[in-house]
């Protein structure tokens, strides 16, 4: 019995690190990943994907801890599908409250993004979407033209996007009252709190008037493949490296987002053709 327990307490030290610091596991709770990824899907997520960074936060108890990284493994690349945190509210990077996302990288640091009648433009040139990505443009949107859409003060709609430039670590920005909506998120993510200020044409960085700016960290651009039907960087804006927690590699479980009455409608609402796949 002695023996048993301390096998027990091994096994479970062990997962507690897997999950910690290599591999992670999330659900998907909505369609904005469609047809890549489906509601009820469950993902294993390669937390060392990219660095081996002290834990985000303590398992199970959900306290936020500072993450620092300690070894770089490589990069975000373009298409990759990754799993990462954003504040609750993210006009505010000082928020304790995050929520776990899961979208495609498809701008880097320093690309220019724009999105034409649906058609996605990397600096200026039409992209071909591979054919083993499975994009979902049919479902309609329910605004043509999104008020709420990033930076929040053009006229842009979910089809006809941009263009935005993608902060990248050391790049240098001019700032003016036409265009600090565009690069105030990240400005403020760059210090972690809210440092920007304007007062009429009077642009401040914790209360000093600024003409420009040079970024300290890499930015990305991510969008869901379901198009239409997405919360993602077209609403939220850039999203710093560090809050990437990893590259999705699997879909380990799948199930229909049912109600399941018995044991006979719980094995017939498993996606058995979905288990094990790839993530591309």
């Amino acid at each position: 019995m002695k023996r048993l327990l301390k096998i027990l307490v091994l096994v479970v030290i062990l997962a507690l690190i897997l999950k910690v610091f290599i591999v992670d596991a999330f659900k998907i709770p909505t369609g904005s990943m469609k047809d890549t990824l489906l509601e009820g899907d469950f993902l294993l997520v390669n937390k060392v994907a990219y660095s081996i960074a002290t834990p985000q936060q303590i398992p199970f108890l959900g306290n936020r801890l500072s993450r620092t990284e300690l070894i770089s493994t490589g990069k975000p690349s373009f298409n990759d599908v990754v799993a990462f945190e954003i504040p609750a509210n993210y006009y505010d990077p000082t928020s304790e409250e995050y929520s776990v996302l899961v979208k495609r990288i498809i701008g880097l640091p320093g690309d220019t993004i724009e999105i034409k009648d649906q058609e996605l433009y990397i600096n200026h040139k039409k992209y071909r979407t591979p054919s083993y990505i499975k994009l979902n443009l049919s479902e309609s949107p329910i605004e043509k033209v999104n008020k709420d859409l990033f930076p929040y003060n053009n006229k842009w709609s979910l089809e006809n996007y941009g263009p935005v430039v993608v902060p990248k670590k050391g790049m240098k920005v001019e700032l003016d009252p036409k265009n600090i909506l565009l690069w105030q998120n990240a400005i403020n993510t760059d210090y972690e709190k809210k440092v920007i200020s304007v007062e009429g044409t009077v642009i401040a960085l914790n209360g000093l008037p600024i003409r420009d700016y040079i970024f300290e960290k890499d930015y990305y651009f991510v969008l869901g493949d379901n198009r239409k039907n997405s919360i993602d960087s077209r609403y939220f804006g850039y999203i710093p490296e560090e809050w990437i927690i990893g590259k999705a590699f699997m879909i380990y479980w799948s199930k229909l987002p049912v109600q399941s009455s018995g044991i006979s409608d719980y094995f017939s609402s498993i996606r058995f053709s979905r288990l094990m796949q790839s993530i591309d």
